[in-house]
């Protein structure tokens, strides 16, 4: 009854090496990689990579941790928390919903 003509072959096959070459581009991208401990805990060596990531930035959320690390946020909270206390942070502010963070010089 009309609607969308099939796409020709070639059209598919470039269809699927741009996608493909995008989750290539993706995975190249994260150069990141969070391992967990068996109790759910990142591992010392995911703190130091974070450690070292986080040196370069003006200020840092709990999102902006998850986002460019891949963690979860509840999980991104904990680990600035637990890097505050270690003194690598310092709290700039916090509210009941947003705690922002600075590198401690």
């Amino acid at each position: 009854m009309g609607g969308r003509k099939k796409p020709s072959i070639s059209q598919l096959e470039k269809r699927m090496s741009k996608e493909r070459k995008e989750r290539e581009k993706g995975k190249a991208d994260r150069s990141y990689e969070m391992r967990l401990k068996p109790s759910g805990e990142l591992t010392q060596g995911s703190i130091d990579q974070i450690t070292e990531g986080i040196k370069g930035m003006p200020y840092v959320t709990p999102y902006l941790l998850a986002t460019k690390f891949g963690l979860k946020i509840s999980r991104a909270k904990s680990v600035l928390r637990e890097l505050e206390s270690k003194g690598v942070l310092k709290l700039v502010d916090k509210n009941r919903r947003l705690s922002i963070y600075v590198v401690a010089s």
